[in-house]
């Protein structure tokens, strides 16, 4: 879902997109430096966690104590992403600048302010604090204390997000919405800044799962991209899911497989070749899609469509 400031008349914008970031995240004071308001907001629901995609033209962006007690505190704390351009963001007596590739926490229960420097895309998700299950006081520690989103586990959680606010294709199981979750808020508590610490987050296995469950579409899914997307070797890959009832091939192949079979068992894709449904699960081959999917379910896949 998405909004956009284009939809309306410029002289309905200001407003507009005032209420739509309010609605989007919570009550706050929405600035821009130019009259000429833009900004659009991509937006998703995943079972308690709300995952949304803002950007726009410069903007100071003010979280008030009026603010606060008119909308509540809604007991989350938010994980941003910085996707383009420069921001100061101030809360809780720190000041930190990100830029593209950083990540950051702040927490919406107490007065924040963001100002940009130009145009502006982050990546949001606001996170409820109960499933985190982080030590009492904590979310008053962890804002505003930057890190790098580039590679390691920030990297890994940074690939998942963004993957959450595009459009869901068909082929997707869509009772996955829950693991997704517990998979995010997993990753995500490994890395908010409890205590100094020079040891790297240790890469939960549940976020391999869901990296794989998010991107199994893409042909080129390997053990050797998703171990790039976490910043490890294959080997330390290997070593991780070593407990696993399957490689991290096979979670790729059980994944595109099972897809494949929904969408053959739909009969709105009857019209669709064989060839196309596999290319749609990242099996673009034929023979070894239809030689794969034999091994998996015993009959081939046009004879499981016809069956």
């Amino acid at each position: 879902m998405e909004v956009d400031t284009r939809a309306v008349p410029a002289r309905e914008r200001l407003e507009y997109w005032h209420e739509c970031v309010s609605d989007r995240f919570v009550p706050l004071l929405v600035a821009p430096a130019s009259h000429e308001v833009q900004g659009r907001i991509r937006f998703r629901e995943i079972g308690g966690t709300r995952v949304r995609r803002i950007a726009g033209t410069e903007h100071t962006f003010q979280r008030r104590d009026g603010d606060i007690r008119r909308g509540g505190d809604p007991e989350e704390l938010n994980l941003l992403f910085v996707n383009r351009g420069t921001t100061v963001v101030e809360q809780d007596a720190r000041t930190a600048t990100v830029t593209p590739g950083d990540f950051l926490f702040y927490d919406s229960a107490r007065p924040f302010e963001f100002r940009t420097r130009g145009p502006f895309d982050y990546t949001i998700v606001l996170l409820p604090k109960g499933p985190l299950g982080l030590p009492k006081g904590v979310d008053a520690t962890c804002t505003v204390r930057p890190g790098s989103a580039r590679d390691g586990l920030a990297g890994a959680a940074r690939h998942l997000v963004d993957s959450l606010v595009l459009p869901e294709p068909a082929g997707g199981d869509p009772g996955s919405d829950r693991a997704l979750e517990e998979s995010l808020l997993a990753a995500v508590s490994h890395l908010v800044p409890t205590a100094p610490s020079s040891m790297p987050a240790r890469v939960p296995v549940a976020l391999v799962h869901a990296l794989v469950r998010r991107h199994f579409r893409d042909p080129d899914l390997s053990p050797a991209t998703i171990a790039a997307a976490c910043g490890i070797s294959v080997s330390h890959l290997h070593r991780m899911l070593a407990g696993e009832d399957r490689t991290v091939a096979a979670l790729i192949r059980e994944e595109r497989l099972q897809a494949a079979a929904r969408l053959l068992a739909s009969p709105g894709s009857r019209r669709e070749s064989i060839a196309t449904i596999g290319r749609r699960c990242g099996l673009p081959d034929p023979a070894h899609f239809s030689r794969v999917f034999r091994r998996r379910f015993g009959v081939s896949p046009r004879e499981f469509r016809d069956g």
